[in-house]
């Protein structure tokens, strides 16, 4: 583990002049990930489930988690329903509104029709500021759970998740969908069956958007296409024809990322060579029709905005998806049985076991774990509470080796500072803006693999920068809409820095800071270093970034 120490120290190093002084810190960096050997202590177990399970410890829950005992404490998290959350369930729906509402009712809120033929410049103006509204509150509701959330391991989960079934935001009509789809595909189905969250998934509107399902059609027939160039430039074309001409053809991106990203993985990460792209093809052609919109008018009875299947643009002709026959009449019920079928694949079972264990774990986690974890996914059928349990439970998981192995991503680090310092945090502009400035807005990854969890992807230098800089601004007050209380200032000395750097690592390391790093706290200090600055080094420092 001593290569991500030495990477990060250099990552500081490169970034010259800029926040310089976080340079002494590295000298944390000697007690980095794994090098903790032999039993745990009670205070380091309780310490590591809240980093890996809880993003962080805030003030006294260490103490907390030893009286009742690590493990009395993950088995009341596996069983999220029963923890009374309503506090921050109320103030989502109270601030966040579209989280609580169907995708008709964010339709008609965020995006009303314009009153007139030709909208004004006014119109356009409050039609954008809807969007931005219903955009902002998603990624708020994400950062205030995290939080604030009694269900900690609910939120380490689904961020898991939301990366997973990745969906962006900012493509099309997917930003109008996308909190729909975090409350009933990935909070509905995260403590279930992995089956029903894939095919919820799969039929949810954001992701055949995303993924540009909605729009792939069979291809034309030989006739079909005799037909249009029959009518081609004639004045007038029958509607059938004319419906012909408006046809995409196939599209490949869902079934593609359907198999690589979803279920069976790629590469190195699929044991038995996977899929082609037959395949690929093959699965595109079942998936046709499979599409969004509406019919008629929810208000009065008609079915709402939703998943469509198009019977009229589906393949009916017989297709062979790893080695599974359809005979092209099932339509909708083959691409079903197909995606129950996948979701119970061992390649499957394999792949989201090493996702999860290489999240929970470990970025390189035992094989035998994965192994272990991917027995439990197919013999319960992809139940994932059993799942969780298996790796929570295993010996790797509380493995002294384990112990502060895994480098915290944008979004954990944010959050295991707000949660450390016991920041009251009102708004969500600035912490939306770091995330943004550091690689990893929330909703906002382009590209469907989701954001990465291994220390390997977040140790660019030129992002490094921004942790360092938030840090900072968090401890002087500068971060809008996020506030350290003023009890956490009156807990720490003020002219004693040997018993400032102690109440810092009790508060913000857990106490977590090896003997051999105090004289490397103490020269980045100084003698006459003020809490604030401080507080900023720490939460900067390499040790924090560990969990």
């Amino acid at each position: 583990m001593r290569f991500k120490a030495v990477r990060y120290k250099r990552s500081i190093r490169s970034c010259g002049g800029v926040l310089a002084v976080l340079v002494g810190l590295c000298g944390l960096s000697i007690s980095w990930a794994g090098e903790t050997s032999g039993t745990l202590t009670d205070e380091q177990c309780a310490r590591h489930v809240l980093d890996r399970l809880g993003f962080g410890a805030g003030p006294g829950e260490v103490d907390r988690v030893v009286e009742m005992g690590w493990e009395a404490w993950v088995r009341g998290q596996l069983d999220a329903g029963a923890i009374n959350n309503d506090k921050t369930n109320k103030y989502v729906l109270e601030h966040f509104p579209s989280l609580g509402m169907t995708m008709d009712q964010v339709w008609s809120a965020y995006n009303p029709p314009y009153e007139s033929g030709q909208p004004t410049v006014e119109q356009i103006a409050r039609r954008n500021r809807l969007r931005y509204d219903l955009n902002r509150e998603l990624v708020g509701s994400v950062i205030y759970r995290a939080v604030y959330s009694e269900r900690r391991f609910e939120e380490v989960m689904a961020e898991f998740w939301r990366n997973h079934f990745n969906i962006d935001q900012g493509k099309d009509e997917v930003q109008y969908l996308a909190a729909h789809h975090e409350q009933t595909v990935i909070r509905r189905y995260m403590f279930g069956n992995f089956s029903d969250m894939l095919l919820a998934s799969a039929r949810h509107p954001a992701m055949l958007i995303y993924l540009d399902n909605d729009v792939s059609q069979k291809p034309l027939s030989d006739r079909e296409q005799r037909m249009l160039v029959r009518f081609e430039n004639k004045k007038y074309q029958p509607r059938s024809v004319a419906a012909l001409g408006r046809q995409r053809g196939l599209n490949e991106n869902y079934a593609r990322e359907l198999m690589e990203l979803h279920t069976l993985g790629v590469g190195s990460e699929n044991r038995k060579g996977g899929y082609t792209q037959r395949d690929v093809t093959e699965l595109a052609r079942l998936l046709t029709g499979w599409t969004a919109g509406r019919t008629g008018d929810s208000m009065t009875g008609g079915e709402g905005y939703g998943f469509r299947f198009r019977k009229g643009v589906h393949d009916v002709k017989p297709k062979v998806v790893l080695g599974m026959r359809f005979n092209g009449r099932e339509g909708e019920a083959g691409g079903v049985r197909f995606i129950r079928a996948l979701a119970k694949h061992d390649q499957t079972a394999r792949f989201i076991s090493l996702k999860l264990c290489r999240y929970l774990v470990n970025d390189d986690p035992p094989g035998e774990l994965v192994d272990e974890v991917a027995r439990v996914f197919e013999e319960t059928g992809g139940d994932l509470t059993a799942v969780y349990e298996a790796i929570l439970f295993s010996d790797a998981f509380m493995d002294g080796g384990n112990y502060r192995a895994k480098f915290r991503t944008p979004f954990e680090f944010v959050v295991a500072s707000l949660r450390a310092t016991g920041a009251e945090v009102t708004g969500f502009g600035g912490t939306r803006e770091a995330l943004r400035r550091m690689g990893q807005p929330v909703y906002g990854c382009v590209d469907p693999t989701g954001y990465d969890d291994t220390a390997e992807a977040w140790l660019d230098p030129g992002v490094l920068v921004y942790r360092w800089d938030f840090a900072l601004r968090l401890a002087r007050g500068d971060v809008a809409g996020a506030k350290i209380p003023d009890s956490f200032w009156r807990g720490l000395p003020k002219n004693d820095p040997a018993e400032l750097k102690r109440a810092l690592a009790e508060a913000l390391l857990a106490g977590g800071v090896e003997s051999e790093g105090w004289d490397e706290m103490d020269k980045a200090m100084g003698e006459k270093l003020k809490p604030r600055r401080a507080v900023g080094l720490v939460l900067g420092s390499p040790m924090f970034q560990e969990q």
